[in-house]
């Protein structure tokens, strides 16, 4: 019960982490009204919720690959990130493929293979956005290419695992002033090239193998660091330099905030709250909430369009939030949990690989 009640503040700050990412996409199909200040806040900083999911999925895969006992086990963690990503992620880029040659002639089709292989966030800030069809799809890139590396890295150089980690970190941020100030690079396209963000999900790891356990000994620790996380995101909305100096230092500095909330939520004793079960279970299908909500605020443009409805920015985000949970449990129920138990089944013993 308490792994349980851990894992599910975690998928609490999942659940934090695709409402804002619906809600920035949301108000830019319906705009939020000069008197909503919040709304208008979540249409320039509702991506970060991307970045909260980083952090997660570093802490989660960081904590996995530390009790990794085998190289049968990293053969495991593989297939169980393949049956757990793969599978829905085509049935979302078919969707995608399918609307965009009901609405657009298929005018996209001929580029459809580079979301599929998960090179969007490679191949969209050397080819422009034009090219790479279903964009949302960048981050994705990243967290395959974070999870490829870190499994490879705990199975050929556990003993340096933290520090390899620790320099990738270290690395991106001269990395990102050298696309920002030599390459001129657009802050977008800085933000979603993976070699220019795996630190994000680095730092998550990094706080689950124990490297931030000093700063994570602080009083309310969940508290401070939650607040810092927040903070840090209200922050960049009203800083007079964004958003230069974000796509260069302000990425790590948000990653190490995010990272030590998700390590001292881990770490809280179990509470029953029925509120936290709510979230938990819209962070528990967030994968699939991100992965079709554009499709779902698109079908509520345009029914508010047809029906002449008058939808502002709250209620379309409420509806599209709610239709995308909604079918998220279902295709939990029915296709994903499934998948995943047979990812999960196999595990036999083998030479030790972590000791």
């Amino acid at each position: 019960m308490s792994a349980a009640n851990r894992l599910a503040r975690l998928d609490a700050i999942r659940a934090l982490g695709v409402l804002l990412v619906i809600a920035y996409h949301t108000s830019y199909r319906f705009a939020p009204l000069e008197g909503d200040p919040v709304g208008r806040v979540l249409r320039v900083i509702g991506w970060m919720g991307v970045d909260l999911f980083f952090a997660l999925s570093g802490f989660l895969v960081g904590s996995i690959l530390a009790k990794e006992k085998n190289r049968q086990d990293i053969a495991l963690f593989f297939r169980k990130r393949f049956f757990r990503i793969v599978p829905i992620f085509v049935i979302a880029v078919g969707t995608f493929a399918v609307a965009d040659y009901l609405t657009n002639a298929g005018e996209n089709l001929a580029n459809i293979w580079k979301p599929l292989l998960f090179l969007t966030g490679y191949l969209q800030p050397l080819q422009g956005e034009a090219a790479v069809p279903y964009t949302i799809t960048w981050s994705l890139s990243v967290e395959v290419s974070a999870y490829v590396l870190l499994g490879l890295l705990a199975w050929k150089a556990w003993p340096r695992f933290g520090q390899v980690l620790m320099a990738l970190v270290i690395l991106s941020v001269p990395l990102r002033f050298w696309l920002a100030m030599w390459l001129h690079w657009d802050e977008g396209m800085i933000g979603i090239f993976p070699p220019a963000r795996i630190d994000a999900i680095a730092l998550g790891a990094l706080a689950a193998i124990g490297w931030f356990d000093r700063l994570l000994a602080l009083r309310r620790a969940a508290l401070v660091y939650g607040l810092l996380t927040i903070g840090t995101i209200i922050a960049f909305r009203f800083a007079t330099w964004y958003p230069p100096l974000i796509a260069t230092v302000g990425y790590p500095i948000f990653g190490l905030f995010a990272a030590l909330w998700v390590a001292a939520l881990a770490r809280m004793e179990p509470t029953e709250n029925r509120l936290l079960g709510f979230f938990a279970s819209i962070g528990l299908v967030s994968y699939f909430m991100y992965l079709f909500h554009l499709f779902v605020i698109e079908a509520v443009l345009l029914a508010d369009g047809a029906l002449g409805l008058g939808l502002g920015f709250w209620p379309a985000f409420l509806i599209a939030s709610a239709i995308t949970y909604l079918a998220g449990l279902v295709s939990w129920r029915v296709f994903e949990q499934p998948l995943i138990r047979i990812g999960s089944q196999g595990r036999k013993p083998g030479p030790s690989l972590v000791p």
